[in-house]
């Protein structure tokens, strides 16, 4: 059980990651209702430069699930990274985590995350 929790929420990380804001051309940043926040460290030993080219390579497979809208990555002044992911609603946000696990095009970004570390949120977009 702990080991599909972990793997669950690695996979969150997943959903994680562009060094550039990433926007699926067909959805408006207006379409969001839920935001993902998804903060972790890399593995010991893993290259930045590395990791932001894999994560760049899953702005193809994200934008592929039903719900996304867009994505931001961030590095924190101590290291970890935080992602913060836009989608229509709680369920595909949900949806995405074990199908990006189980998405072979994955397996290169996966092994630089420390599922470890991994933190997972979910918020309600509220309009003003």
């Amino acid at each position: 059980m702990k080991t599909t929790l972990k793997a669950l929420a690695l996979s969150a990380a997943m959903v994680v990651g562009v060094a550039t804001t990433v926007m699926a051309d067909t959805r408006p940043i207006t379409d969001a209702v839920i935001v993902e926040y998804l903060e972790f460290n890399l593995v010991d030993g893993a290259n930045p430069d590395e990791f932001l080219r894999e994560t760049l390579a899953m702005d193809e497979v994200l934008e592929g699930y039903d719900g996304f809208v867009a994505r931001h990555l961030a590095r924190n002044t101590d290291g970890s990274w935080v992602e913060v992911v836009y989608w229509t609603s709680l369920e595909t946000a949900e949806a995405a985590l074990p199908r990006f696990v189980e998405d072979p095009r994955t397996k290169g970004f996966l092994a630089l995350v420390d599922g470890d570390s991994l933190s997972v949120k979910y918020s309600n977009v509220f309009d003003f």
